[in-house]
């Protein structure tokens, strides 16, 4: 885990739209508290779970990179791929503060997303993530217009 990075991006989705994006100076994972202390005040506890989650997010790049990304990518246990590209884990850190259970899925309706900042190429994969967090997950077709009608004749 890199640390001693020198900003991160943080994002706040809303309804699968972003609605703030910003970057702050300083260590990872101090940014990560400030920014976790501060969502604790848009919680609204008797409605909503408060969850902070971690997760090493995979971002493949296509070959070639220059050395500037070599060195970059290579702090995040950068992998080659057999199709031509490289990969390699960002953490990203996921602050749900306004969620709830619809039938048997959780939905966020708002996150903040938390990564170091790398280059322009995986902050658009950070923001897509971010979107996609509390995008409206599509509804299943349910055809009710093959109900039988048992009533009267």
């Amino acid at each position: 885990m890199v640390w001693n990075m020198a900003s991160a991006l943080i994002l706040r989705s809303k309804l699968g739209s972003i609605i703030s994006k910003s970057v702050r100076e300083g260590e990872l994972r101090d940014i990560i508290r400030q920014v976790v202390a501060e969502s604790v005040q848009l919680w609204q506890a008797e409605r909503s779970d408060f969850i902070v989650i971690r997760d090493l997010y995979p971002v493949s790049i296509k070959l070639p990179i220059n050395k500037e990304q070599y060195d970059t990518y290579s702090k995040y246990d950068m992998q080659r791929t057999s199709n031509g590209s490289v990969m390699f884990q960002v953490p990203v850190y996921v602050i749900s503060f306004d969620n709830e259970w619809q039938e048997e899925d959780y939905v966020d309706k708002e996150v903040i997303v938390v990564a170091p900042v790398i280059d322009s190429k995986v902050e658009e994969i950070i923001l897509e993530l971010a979107v996609e967090a509390t995008k409206e997950k599509p509804k299943e077709d349910t055809d009710d217009s093959e109900e039988i009608d048992e009533g009267d004749p």
